[in-house]
């Protein structure tokens, strides 16, 4: 019987730890605002060292915010 009970707290734990590791991804809003950090995220998903959503909702953030940008210097011209 202890075998199983500590098998079964084992278990309990990991599935615990497992549930807090689990973010929701960033979304384009936030990144619209923290354009560093999708900058970073985008450099990352090109070499490979992260994936996921907020691979797309990074990069379209920051391909919004440089369209803005060439709009901005087309105009001043």
């Amino acid at each position: 019987m202890p075998r199983i009970h500590a098998f079964s707290v084992a278990t309990a734990i990991l599935v615990v730890v497992a549930g807090c590791t689990n973010q929701e991804p960033r979304s384009k809003q936030y990144f619209d605002v923290h354009l560093d950090e999708a900058r970073e995220i985008v450099a990352g998903c090109k070499d490979g060292s992260t994936r996921g959503e907020e691979c797309d909702d990074a990069d379209l953030a920051v391909q919004e915010a440089d369209a803005k940008e060439r709009l901005k210097r087309f105009f001043r011209k």
